[in-house]
């Protein structure tokens, strides 16, 4: 029985191995960090369910040798489960997080201050030749020495 339900497991382990391959990779491109984190958790919370789920064959030896009820075998495997499941549940909200963060489109880069920009509605632009305040005016007179 256990063998049976250890393979989606394993799969689950390959998918967040190859996932968090490709993430790494796609560090260099601009792949969010949550997509690498998320990656992470699921291989380490992968990875702690298929070793509990090894560890909780031996459930009917810890019942007899430290007289446990099946009331206490239940609240240990309760106490396993959840943190196990809340971890897979971050890892995969992570996941769609990260998706949902890389599917946006990139804002516009202003260009660089001072630049000229399209007049704002309401305000006619500048006219070529006349300088910002506090800047010098183009032309032949900007590049006379002061003095």
């Amino acid at each position: 029985m256990t063998s049976i339900e250890i393979v989606p497991r394993v799969l689950q382990l390959v998918v967040g191995l190859l996932g968090l391959i490709f993430s790494i990779k796609g560090r260099s491109r601009g792949v969010s960090g949550l997509m690498v984190a998320a990656f992470v958790i699921m291989l380490a919370t992968t990875a702690a369910g298929i070793a509990w789920q090894f560890v909780s064959l031996n459930a009917p030896s810890w019942s007899r040798a430290s007289h446990l009820s099946i009331d206490d075998i239940q609240l240990i495997f309760l106490a396993v489960g959840i943190p196990l499941d809340t971890a897979a549940v971050l890892s995969w909200l992570l996941v769609a997080l990260a998706v949902v963060k890389g599917s946006r489109p990139p804002r516009p880069y202003p260009g660089p201050v001072g630049y000229p920009m399209a007049p704002q509605p309401g305000f006619v632009s500048p006219q070529p030749g006349y300088a910002q305040p506090g800047y010098p005016p183009p032309g032949p007179q900007s590049r006379q020495p002061p003095g």
